[in-house]
């Protein structure tokens, strides 16, 4: 019987000694985790630089995004109220019957806009119900003169005086955002000063331009405007192929002034629709080209682009071009905004009396 027990304890002890793992088993376990850890870490590396690189994108971009949301959003706001009434002479006489109105719609090119310091590609001003006041509150139908355009200047006017650093020389989208207790729009009903040119923009220029104008966004290069009358249209083109047709009827030029009467048809109103295009670069872009450029404007954008809607599409094109060959890191922004208060009517009434 003991010598059965002793048995039964060498049987058990030698089960028990060939459960456990050999050197060479240890050895290749080791080596196949290893091998998965090191392609794990491999994985989520590649997954952080992924995610930190859209990050980097979106974070670059984010302050023009807004600001592109701002302007289409209060550019959808613009109107004009419209009215048709006779006009009188200084003898009280009837001049004509017409569409009248003390508002103001206007694109333009930049450069005419006469700032002292270098614009780019286009501008534009327009009322709108936007309520802002710095003297009273809850008028939220209060109307205001509202303008944008891009400008190259530098950042003292806009940086806090205790801050002593260098100047940052950027392209800016800049806001004209004049108080409604500011808004000079309605006097300018006497034809002597339509006349004027300098005159027209009484609503803009009554004031010291740098008063009420600030910086939107920085590292806007361009801001194109086309007021048009309908969607695009397509057509053929060359070898049968389709193209989008970016004439517009109504400001071919890009330029659009509902004060301008020698064109009757669009006298006094807000085009129906506006096409909005936005170029921004990022800030590594921009401070390479102020190391290189300095004080001066970089030629980014010629004047030659974007002066007419027919070439909208290739100039486009031919500005992303000249940034990738410039090794500029870029975003297009671009939307068709409605604007709400339009009452496009092209008819001009039989009883209108003089030109």
């Amino acid at each position: 019987m003991k010598t059965l027990k002793i048995r039964e304890s060498a049987k058990k002890a030698d089960r028990d000694s060939r459960t456990g793992f050999t050197m060479i088993e240890l050895l290749v376990s080791m080596t196949i985790l290893s091998v998965l850890l090191l392609m794990l870490t491999q994985l989520l590396t590649q997954v952080q630089n992924t995610w930190s690189y859209s990050e980097s994108r979106i974070s670059q971009f984010r302050e023009a995004r807004v600001a592109f949301d701002i302007i289409s959003k209060n550019l959808s706001q613009a109107t004009m109220n419209t009215y048709w009434d006779y006009e009188y002479d200084r003898g009280n006489q009837v001049k004509r019957y017409r569409r009248q109105s003390e508002l103001h719609f206007l694109t333009l090119q930049a450069r005419d806009l006469d700032l002292g310091k270098p614009t780019t590609t286009h501008a534009i001003f327009f009322q709108a119900p936007l309520g802002f006041s710095s003297r009273y509150r809850n008028l939220d139908n209060l109307f205001n003169g509202r303008g944008y355009f891009v400008a190259f200047s530098d950042d003292l006017d806009f940086k806090p005086q205790f801050i002593k650093a260098e100047p940052k020389f950027r392209f800016r989208l800049m806001e004209y955002r004049a108080p409604a207790e500011e808004n000079q729009v309605f006097v300018d009903g006497d034809e002597e000063r339509q006349a004027d040119r300098e005159q027209i923009f009484d609503w803009w220029y009554q004031y010291e331009q740098e008063k009420y104008s600030y910086p939107l966004a920085e590292n806007i290069i361009a801001l194109i405007i086309s007021p048009r009358e309908t969607l695009e249209d397509s057509r053929k083109g060359a070898g049968g192929s389709v193209e989008t047709d970016t004439f517009s009827s109504i400001a071919p030029e890009y330029t659009f002034d509902s004060n301008d009467r020698t064109k009757k048809a669009f006298t006094q109103m807000v085009p129906p629709l506006v096409k909005l295009t936005m170029v921004a670069i990022d800030e590594n872009s921009a401070v390479r080209l102020e190391a290189q450029y300095g004080r001066s404007m970089p030629d980014l954008v010629p004047n030659s682009l974007f002066r007419n809607t027919r070439d909208y599409q290739r100039d486009l094109d031919e500005l992303k071009k000249d940034l990738i060959d410039a090794n500029v890191n870029f975003k297009v922004f671009s939307t068709m905004v409605a604007i709400r208060s339009a009452k496009w009517n092209t008819l001009i009434p039989q009883g209108d009396i003089g030109s």
